[in-house]
């Protein structure tokens, strides 16, 4: 069997491409379990070229991650995007499960409020954004970065994020809450009253609008309140 013209790893006799066809149809399909998880470790024994390695050890962790374990994902999801070398020929060919692993091991981080460390993996994704992402994964890939950097005192690029968010979910309420937040904390307290007031026009009726209403009693002044 010939190998896919797609793949660009060591193993000519096809084998390797037939686990990662067949494991990322799985992946799509929520079906993927520990049977895919032995069959990518079996192709490991015969792939030998790194970015190839790291694209299979990468789909183990993200399996790991949709299984609901994060303790194997995040150990997984850490030495795959170690092994990546962004510098060698068949990067592209792996870019978008590089980045897929590097979003996964970001999120992982950050649920576990460990936001110095998510950050880098997060920003590893921002160069290749529009190649991979559609604009719903690059809004929630900017608002988590907005939540890593308002967790780690970083007020100016906390606010950065949360304004590309807003475009790149076109205002929805969720970001227009993240965006009044950063707002208000970066010290620009006029225009978080002016989110707040089109938050309270377009979502006054969402779940988290008694939260954002809290907020600004308590950050924005009695005036900004719309009850």
């Amino acid at each position: 069997m010939d190998s896919p013209e797609w793949y660009s790893g060591s193993d000519h006799s096809g084998e390797v491409a037939t686990v990662i066809e067949r494991v990322i149809a799985h992946i799509d399909a929520n079906t993927a379990g520990p049977e895919d998880i032995d069959a990518l470790r079996d192709a490991l024994t015969i792939e030998d070229e790194v970015n190839w390695r790291g694209f299979l050890l990468s789909l183990i962790g993200i399996i790991h991650y949709d299984l609901d374990q994060p303790e194997p994902a995040l150990r997984q999801l850490e030495t795959a995007v170690a092994t990546y070398r962004v510098y060698f020929p068949t990067f592209d060919q792996v870019l978008n499960v590089y980045c897929q692993a590097c979003y996964t091991l970001g999120v992982l981080l950050c649920d576990a409020e460990r936001h110095d460390e998510a950050t880098p993996y997060l920003l590893r994704c921002l160069p290749y954004v529009r190649e991979v992402y559609d604009d719903a994964y690059i809004g929630e890939l900017y608002a988590i970065l907005n939540v890593c950097m308002g967790w780690t005192q970083r007020p100016g690029e906390a606010l950065a994020f949360a304004e590309a968010a807003t475009v790149a979910r076109q205002g929805d309420c969720e970001s227009l809450e993240h965006l009044m937040v950063a707002m208000a904390t970066a010290g620009d307290t006029d225009g978080a009253r002016e989110v707040y007031q089109l938050f309270m026009d377009r979502c006054g009726h969402a779940e988290n609008a008694h939260r954002v209403v809290d907020f600004a009693r308590r950050n924005l002044g009695e005036e900004s309140v719309v009850n």
